[in-house]
C-alpha cells in the first residue's frame, strides 16, 4: 500500500460530513484538507456513498437536495479516486431531483450515461431512464 493513499469507509465521511463528534470530526477535516489540496489520496467506493445517502437520510432526516449538495462538493477534491466519478455525480442530481432511491439513482446515471437500455420493472426508473434517451 503506498503510505498516502487511503480507502475511506462510511463512518469516516460521516463524520466529516456530520462534524459530530469533536475529536473524529478534526480527524477527518485535517485529512480532507490534504485530499482537497492532493497531498493524500483517498479512494471511495460507490457502494460507501450509497450507503452514506441512506445513513444520511434515513438515521439523521437530512434532505436529500443537502446530501447531494454536501457529496457533490467532497467528490471533485483533487485527492479523490473513484471509478465511475462522473455517473455518482450525476446519480446525485438525480437523487436530489426525484424520489428514486439513490441505488436507483446511479443505475439510472450509468445507463444515461453509457446509452445502455436498462431492463426493470420500477416504471419510475423506467420512465425516467427512456426519457433521457
Amino acid at each position: 500500500m503506498i503510505d498516502n493513499h487511503f480507502i475511506i469507509d462510511t463512518n469516516f465521511i460521516l463524520r466529516y460530513l456530520l462534524a459530530d463528534n469533536k475529536d473524529q470530526y478534526k480527524i477527518t477535516s485535517e485529512f480532507f484538507k490534504e485530499v482537497k489540496a492532493g497531498r493524500a489520496k483517498a479512494i471511495i467506493k460507490e457502494l460507501v456513498i450509497a450507503e452514506v445517502v441512506f445513513v444520511l437520510s434515513s438515521n439523521y432526516k437530512v434532505p436529500r437536495d443537502r446530501i447531494a449538495q454536501s457529496l457533490c462538493q467532497l467528490l471533485p477534491y483533487k485527492g479523490i479516486t473513484m471509478e465511475d466519478k462522473e455517473a455518482v455525480i450525476k446519480a446525485l442530481t438525480i437523487y436530489a431531483n426525484t424520489n428514486l432511491h439513490i441505488v436507483d439513482a446511479i443505475l439510472a446515471s450509468h445507463a444515461q450515461l453509457s446509452k445502455t437500455k436498462l431492463l426493470t420493472f420500477d416504471k419510475k426508473l423506467k420512465k425516467l431512464v427512456d426519457s433521457s434517451a
